[in-house]
């Protein structure tokens, strides 16, 4: 090879590198920046409905090869609407409010479902800004219907990672962590059906605002037999749940107040145990305690663990575990089903997740039960 064929082959590789790292700075700028920027709301005049990154029927084959998921969510689910899926919502766009400038009407681009909550009437999912510019939300949809109804815009930019429903007082909480304190907040499932984005120009108005004693971060939640339960995601090393007492109600028990100095509302746990890490939502079934685990674009997993009926304790010699698509968050039980959800449908994720799941999946418990006891 002569030195002129040489050069000629250093210019060609240097040409392509400079596109490789235009391109590249290309997709950045379209995915961090683009993506991001606030929309004058007359351009998206609601929020998305028709959210879903693929159809139906491709979200089904997608999933098909991995035979345990599909026979948990799909077998046997036909006759019922969208397979007994729910699209999320807004995933496209979401109308809520741009937070520096406070009640400023704005759609976000990049929102990022985290926590799922599922009533008599509705399936709740939470999402945040991932550029970090707009209010974060809770999208309401029909339980009967699967249709989108609306968006209700939260105060902030809680990271939403869990949502919990207390059936009793027909009350709704979401996680948040202000000042790096963990909160639990509370909104009456009235003002929350009442809540219209065009009509109310601000943010829902909430019930309770209350910080958690005992924990490091409010991940995740659930409601279980009276208490709220809120848990810690940790990456490496373990984590904790704890378990809270509501009074008649369905506020959080204050333990500190004026009298004692203290200025805000604090609520100390009745009982709390350690958890493996990368644990992203967690529900209980039949006196087992479900955790759901996920880190990044590695696969997913739903463990099952037995529970003691007097305290609150995991039993790590009893796990059963489910491999399940990477990207998972929040799981809730209502009967025999399992509603999961994961955020790789979200626009800063979808790119390089291997299995996008766009839609909240209902899995059979039953059925996972059976084949754990089938394989042992």
């Amino acid at each position: 090879m002569n030195r002129q064929t040489k050069k000629e082959i250093r210019r060609l590789a240097v040409k392509i590198l400079v596109a490789v790292l235009a391109l590249g700075l290309a997709f950045w700028g379209y995915a961090f920046v683009y993506r991001g920027k606030t929309e004058p709301p007359a351009k998206y005049p609601v929020t998305n409905q028709d959210a879903a990154v693929y159809s139906l029927r491709g979200q089904i084959q997608m999933l098909s090869q991995q035979e345990e998921l599909n026979t948990f969510a799909f077998e046997g689910r036909k006759k019922e609407k969208e397979y007994g899926t729910y699209i999320i919502p807004g995933l496209r766009y979401t109308r809520t409010f741009l937070n520096v400038e406070g009640t400023k009407q704005a759609v976000c681009t990049s929102m990022t479902p985290q926590g799922l909550a599922v009533t008599d009437e509705y399936v709740l999912v939470s999402a945040y800004c991932h550029t970090e510019k707009h209010n974060s939300v809770i999208y309401v949809i029909n339980k009967e219907t699967h249709r989108f109804i609306k968006e209700v815009v939260l105060p902030g930019l809680p990271h939403v990672g869990g949502l919990a429903y207390d059936q009793e007082h027909d009350m709704l909480w979401y996680s948040s962590n202000t000042n790096g304190i963990a909160q639990a907040i509370s909104i009456k499932m009235d003002v929350l059906r009442d809540y219209n984005y065009a009509d109310n120009h601000m943010p829902v108005q909430v019930n309770q605002t209350c910080s958690l004693y005992g924990i490091v971060r409010d991940s995740f939640m659930t409601f279980y037999k009276g208490c709220l339960y809120v848990g810690c995601f940790n990456k490496y090393t373990e984590s904790t749940i704890a378990r809270y007492a509501v009074d008649s109600k369905g506020d959080l028990v204050n333990t500190f107040n004026e009298e004692l100095g203290m200025m805000f509302e604090m609520a100390v746990p009745l009982d709390y145990s350690t958890i493996s890490e990368q644990a992203q939502g967690m529900a209980f079934y039949n006196d087992k305690l479900l955790l759901s685990h996920s880190f990044g674009i590695l696969p997913s997993r739903i463990v099952f663990y037995e529970q003691s009926d007097k305290r609150l304790y995991v039993n790590e010699n009893s796990a059963r575990s489910y491999r399940m698509p990477e990207m998972i968050e929040q799981i809730v039980v209502e009967g025999d089903e399992l509603y999961v959800l994961f955020e790789s449908g979200a626009y800063a994720y979808r790119g390089y997740a291997g299995n996008v799941v766009d839609r909240v999946l209902k899995l059979n418990l039953i059925k996972m039960e059976e084949s754990y006891q089938e394989e042992y």
